[in-house]
C-alpha cells in the first residue's frame, strides 16, 4: 500500500482493527483503490486456501540464521553467522569498511559510499581490502552505475554526475525533475548493446493535491554528455515515479516498471539501433491485479525474474522467458506481507545464485533474506528478523555476475551495523 498508508494503518497488520472512516479517506485521497482491490481478492484467496499449493514459492529444509539480542559487532555473533554460513557451502568474510552500497566493475575495481557520511565516494583497487577517498559530493549519494565505457555515474538527490576518469574528475550531466529525485540503486539505470544509457526517475513528492509526477525516462547515446527526457509514462497517466529499467540480454527489450497506483511493466519493442527513445513501449499488465510495478529485476540465461511491491498485502515472485507469458510464485507466510525490495545475482562454482531481500515486516510477520542456486524453484532461508529492530541491505551491484556479494546488518535499537561479504569457500 506504500510506506506512508502502511505506517498510518499498522494496527490493520498487528491488530486487525482500523479507523474505516481515516482508512477509506486515505485510500481515496492516495489513490489506492485500485491496489485495496487487488489486496483483498488475494487475500481472500489465500485465507480460504484457494491458491495451489504449487503456486507458493517452495524453501528448502533447513535452519534459518535469526537476528536477536546478539551484539552484531561483538566476537560471538561472528562466529554464529560464519558457522550458520559455512554449512551453506558459503565463505563470509567480514568487512573493514561500513560499506552502505558499492558498484564492483569487470576488473573488481570497487566504487562505493560509506555509512553514515554517505557524500564521499571511495574506491578499492585490491578486492575491498584498502580504500582511498574520490571525491565528495554535496548531497548524499542514492546510486552508482558504471557504463561499458567505464564511465562512473553517481547519483545524489536531485542530480546525476559523471566521470570519464576513472574518477579524476567528476561534473553534473543530468538534472532530474525534483532535487528530492534519484535512479534506483541497482534497478533504475541501464544500457543497451549499443551503449545508450537509459534513467528513471524516482522520488516522493507530496504537493498540496496528490504525487508529484517524477516518472521521466532520460536516454543518451554518447555515455552522458547529452540527454533526452522522456514524459511517455506521466503520458499514460503514471502519477508517481519509475521503479526499475533494465534491458534484457534475453529478449532484446526493455523493461520499465513504473510506481505507484497504476504499478504497470512495460515492454519495449526490439533493440536494434542506438536510438531508443521512440520505441514502442507496450504495457504488460492491463490492470493492477495482473501484476506490475516491480521493484527488483533478475536475468538468468533463460529466464526473468521480478519481485512485487505489496506492501502489507500479497507478494510474488513473477518470471517469464519470453515477456509474453508470466508465472507467479507466491512468497508464504510469515513473509508474504514484504516486497521483494532487491534481487542480485552471484556466480559461484557450482551455479548462479539469486539472492533476494524481503524486508518489511510488522509485528506478526518477518522479513527476509533467502537465495535460490535453481533459478528460482525452490530457496533457502538465510537471515530472518523482525524489521522493527533489525535492517539487512544487500549492497553490491555490477554488470555482470560477480562471485561476490555484499549485505549489511544494522540493529536499529543502538545503531550497531556490520557489512559481510559472501564468496565460495576455498
Amino acid at each position: 500500500m506504500g510506506r506512508e498508508l502502511t505506517k498510518r494503518h499498522s494496527s490493520l497488520f498487528e491488530k486487525k482493527v482500523i479507523n474505516p472512516l481515516l482508512f477509506a479517506h486515505d485510500i481515496y485521497r492516495y489513490g489506492k483503490f485500485r491496489e485495496i482491490v487487488s489486496f483483498m481478492v488475494w487475500e481472500f484467496f489465500h485465507r480460504f486456501r484457494l491458491f495451489p499449493k504449487s503456486k507458493y514459492l517452495q524453501f528448502n529444509h533447513g535452519d534459518v540464521f535469526t537476528l536477536d539480542n546478539d551484539k552484531l559487532t561483538g566476537p560471538d555473533f561472528n562466529t554464529r553467522i560464519h558457522h550458520f554460513l559455512t554449512t551453506r557451502d558459503l565463505s563470509v568474510i567480514r568487512s573493514e569498511h561500513n560499506w552502505k552500497l558499492l558498484f564492483i566493475t569487470g576488473n573488481k575495481e570497487i566504487f562505493g559510499c560509506l555509512y553514515p557520511d554517505d557524500k564521499n565516494l571511495y574506491k578499492s583497487v585490491d578486492n575491498g581490502n584498502h580504500i582511498i577517498l574520490v571525491t565528495r559530493f554535496p548531497e548524499r549519494i542514492k546510486s552508482i552505475f558504471i557504463s561499458a565505457h567505464n564511465t562512473i555515474f553517481v547519483c545524489a538527490r536531485g542530480a546525476v554526475y559523471k566521470s570519464s576518469d576513472n574518477g579524476g574528475s567528476f561534473t553534473k550531466a543530468l538534472e532530474l525533475a525534483s532535487s528530492e529525485s534519484w535512479f534506483r540503486y541497482n534497478n533504475g539505470m541501464t544500457e543497451t548493446p549499443h551503449r545508450t544509457l537509459i534513467i528513471g526517475e524516482y522520488g516522493n513528492v507530496w504537493d498540496k493535491r496528490g504525487w508529484r509526477k517524477l516518472a521521466y525516462l532520460y536516454y543518451s547515446s554518447d555515455n552522458g554528455e547529452r540527454w533526452d527526457k522522456s514524459d511517455f509514462l506521466i503520458q499514460q497517466g503514471i502519477n508517481k515515479h519509475v521503479h526499475l529499467v533494465k534491458y534484457s540480454k534475453l529478449l532484446n527489450r526493455i523493461f520499465v516498471a513504473d510506481g505507484d497506483n497504476k504499478k504497470k511493466l512495460w515492454m519495449s519493442d526490439s533493440v536494434n539501433s542506438v536510438d531508443v527513445k521512440d520505441l514502442k513501449m507496450t504495457p504488460v499488465n492491463r490492470f493492477h491485479i495482473q501484476m506490475g510495478g516491480y521493484t527488483s529485476i533478475v536475468e538468468t540465461d533463460d529466464k526473468l525474474l521480478f519481485g512485487t511491491d505489496y506492501q502489507g498485502g500479497t507478494n510474488f515472485i513473477v518470471e517469464t522467458t519470453d515477456g509474453k507469458h508470466f508465472a507467479e510464485r507466491i512468497v508464504p507466510d510469515p513473509y508474504r506481507r514484504s516486497p521483494i525490495n532487491n534481487m542480485i545475482q552471484r556466480k559461484s562454482k557450482k551455479a548462479n545464485e539469486i539472492w533476494a531481500h524481503l524486508p518489511f515486516s510488522t509485528a506478526n510477520t518477518k522479513s527476509l533474506l533467502m537465495y535460490t542456486v535453481n533459478g528460482g524453484r525452490n530457496w533457502s532461508k538465510i537471515i530472518e528478523y523482525n524489521g522493527t529492530t533489525h535492517k539487512v541491505s544487500l549492497l553490491s551491484s555490477s554488470n555482470e555476475t560477480t562471485d561476490e556479494l555484499y549485505f549489511s546488518i544494522e540493529d536499529s535499537r543502538n545503531g550497531d551495523r556490520v557489512v559481510y561479504k559472501i564468496a565460495d569457500q576455498e
